[in-house]
């Protein structure tokens, strides 16, 4: 018998190297607009070689200066020395730490997504992000590796009100909660690219995950060092986008590194080539540079074809440089809320009109939410 799906949402990644959790005082630095020396990836960050996303030719056309990334998680450690200067001061939906500035779950979460994203180690050592001169806005809703869909939606709100022009959602759920749905409605109305992971229950039921699969949202799938679909990852008509998944290395919330599985890091990928595009084109509206993405997204022989999509692959692999490389899209719409017809795009609108109030959430619904958190969290599913 498979686990129990609830509506709580759910951390997306599989352990393969256990880190050492040593917990350490964290301080609140914010994020620093200094140049970054070259970098040559290291052999453990393979998607980053010259036969994936080839990150030193990609750094050449923009390394994701100026962008905000919103990582709605559990919160980053920002001493990382990966991280270090790249982390601005967010917040806590928790309300456990005043920032966001820290990190104390089991697997390193958000700080582990944070790395994919805008590590900055330098050559022979560290780790480096797909767009290393980007900044972090951490928006912490979890603790323990789940989280209510009602905090989720005010992480959501808080980060498209404070800066981020790009949000990665590495959790899911599998409810179609009303709330999250208007938050997600809010952030696309607002020109932010929001991308979300696709799930790790491909082989356990594959049933429909959110927010991925919402209108306009960027959903990202899993695959393999050769490309291939990655088949613990689900699938589905709403997945937009794939990205690597397996043996991902990054950084821990103990100042060291962690090898791991998951579209958690799938989404980051993603994320990170958006602000590599937003650096590069920023006059250019949020569905442009989704439409770059899905357009030049590369689709392996037999997939769908060279311009079409599937349900485990969607448009095909990110492909930053492709992205980079390619002309201005004409249409400045989210194609991924034109493709699924104008009753999304009209409640895109209402909800970007919505009357939010405590960061996103109304009292009420607050209320309500602390009534019930204790029957909705559960942690997440893991393998060893």
């Amino acid at each position: 018998m498979g686990p129990q799906r609830t509506g709580t949402l759910r951390a997306l990644l599989y352990g393969v190297l256990s880190p050492l959790l040593v917990l350490s005082a964290l301080s609140a630095t914010g994020a620093s607009a200094a140049p970054l020396a070259d970098v040559t990836p290291l052999s453990a960050e393979w998607p980053l070689d010259a036969q994936h996303f080839d990150a030193v030719k990609v750094w050449g056309l923009s390394r994701g200066a100026g962008v905000t990334v919103a990582v709605v998680d559990s919160g980053v450690g920002a001493s990382h020395p990966d991280l270090a200067g790249r982390v601005l001061p967010g917040t806590d939906i928790t309300r456990q730490a005043a920032n966001g500035q820290i990190d104390v779950s089991d697997d390193s979460h958000g700080t582990s997504v944070a790395g994919v994203i805008a590590a900055t180690g330098g050559t022979g050592h560290g780790m480096a992000g797909l767009a290393p001169a980007s900044s972090i806005l951490p928006v912490r809703i979890s603790t323990d590796g789940a989280a209510d869909p009602l905090a989720l939606a005010e992480g959501i709100v808080y980060a498209a009100r404070h800066g981020a022009k790009v949000i990665n959602i590495s959790m899911t759920t599998d409810v179609a909660d009303p709330q999250l749905r208007d938050a997600v409605g809010y952030a696309v109305a607002h020109d932010i690219v929001v991308v979300a992971a696709a799930g790790n229950d491909g082989r356990a039921g594959n049933q429909v995950s959110y927010p991925a699969a919402f209108p306009g949202v960027v959903a990202v799938s899993g695959t393999t060092r050769e490309n291939a679909f990655w088949p613990t990852s689900e699938s589905g008509s709403y997945i937009s986008l794939a990205a690597p998944a397996v043996g991902i290395y990054s950084t821990n919330n103990s100042g060291g590194y962690l090898t791991k599985d998951g579209t958690s890091y799938s989404a980051p990928y993603v994320s990170a080539t958006a602000a590599l595009l937003r650096a590069a084109f920023p006059s250019e509206s949020a569905g442009q540079i989704i439409a770059r993405l899905i357009t030049t997204a590369d689709r392996p022989t037999g997939a769908g074809g060279a311009h079409g999509r599937d349900d485990q692959l969607g448009y095909g692999l990110v492909n930053p440089l492709k992205a980079l490389r390619a002309p201005a899209p004409a249409a400045r719409t989210n194609p991924l809320i034109a493709a699924v017809g104008g009753t999304a795009a009209k409640h895109a609108r209402q909800s970007a009109a919505m009357p939010w109030a405590v960061g996103g959430i109304t009292a009420a619904s607050v209320a309500i939410a602390a009534g019930g958190l204790a029957v909705l969290r559960r942690r997440r599913r893991r393998t060893s």
